[in-house]
């Protein structure tokens, strides 16, 4: 087993990460309520086999009457974004629809929406 690290050459880690941010600022702006923080770890898998472990750090929001996490899905040829629904705190979560971190601010903000569920 091995640490997570960045499998990308041609995304930037720290553009990927300010997505996340900006995602749960969208959150935040359709009126979800900050919850606190929760650890967490992922299990990556590559497509040679490798297995890395990713220490991670969720922000848990409250929207309407579920609870919301901003997550990361690794694909092969780029990093996506994805909305994490559950009724309880503490999971188990459901995964929304993944989409690209690098799109347009607008598009990106009505993916958001789209995930939950505002028209």
């Amino acid at each position: 087993m091995n640490e997570f690290s960045w499998p990308y050459v041609s995304h930037d880690k720290e553009l990927f990460l300010s997505k996340i941010i900006l995602a749960e600022s969208y959150l935040q702006k359709f009126g979800a309520k900050y919850i606190g923080k929760m650890n967490e770890i992922g299990r990556w898998f590559s497509q040679d086999g490798f297995y890395a472990i990713e220490h991670m750090e969720k922000n848990v929001w409250k929207f309407k009457e579920e609870y919301v996490r901003v997550d990361r899905v690794y694909f092969t040829e780029k990093p996506f974004i994805v909305l994490e629904f559950s009724k309880k705190k503490e999971g188990s979560y459901k995964d929304a629809d993944p989409f690209p971190y690098d799109m347009s601010e607008l598009d990106f903000e009505q993916e958001i929406m789209f995930s939950l569920g505002i028209k």
